[in-house]
């Protein structure tokens, strides 16, 4: 029951940051977008039991392996989703293009995934938001 719960809700989180990301003509607004979605979940009362991922990718990592390979693919997969917004964004000129897209892929979950652990510790919500501003400042 644990796994199917584990795949449904990365499942969910794939589906929605995928839509968020290409729901705005601009590619950086949609990057903004789908971190101040993140910002909501965070800081509202879902947000203070935490995230599913969080506890998985915390609690049981490396030793499960089964869980271990799912947060590994879903953390990638996010990855790729900001990396292809960040190619888009670079592409109209809202990012610079000589920054790496994987690295910036990367830092930007790394930011979502601390600001979720900080928001469950009880960072209120503009607390989150500034870590959010902050980490958007790397885009240029």
């Amino acid at each position: 029951i644990y796994l199917r719960a584990l795949d449904a809700y990365i499942e969910d989180a794939v589906r929605s940051v995928g839509e968020t990301l290409h729901s705005n003509p601009s590619p950086k607004a949609a990057i903004r977008d789908a971190f101040s979605q993140q910002v909501d979940q965070a800081s509202g009362p879902e947000g203070l039991r935490g995230c599913f991922v969080v506890f998985a990718a915390v609690e049981m990592l490396p030793e499960d392996k089964e869980v271990a390979p799912r947060i590994s693919r879903l953390f990638r997969r996010l990855q790729d989703l900001y990396a292809a917004a960040i190619i888009r964004a670079q592409a109209v000129g809202e990012i610079d293009p000589g920054l790496d897209e994987r690295t910036l892929a990367r830092f930007l979950v790394c930011q979502i995934q601390g600001m979720r652990v900080l928001a469950k510790a009880g960072a209120d919500r503009a607390e989150t938001r500034a870590m959010v501003e902050l980490a958007l400042k790397a885009l240029g």
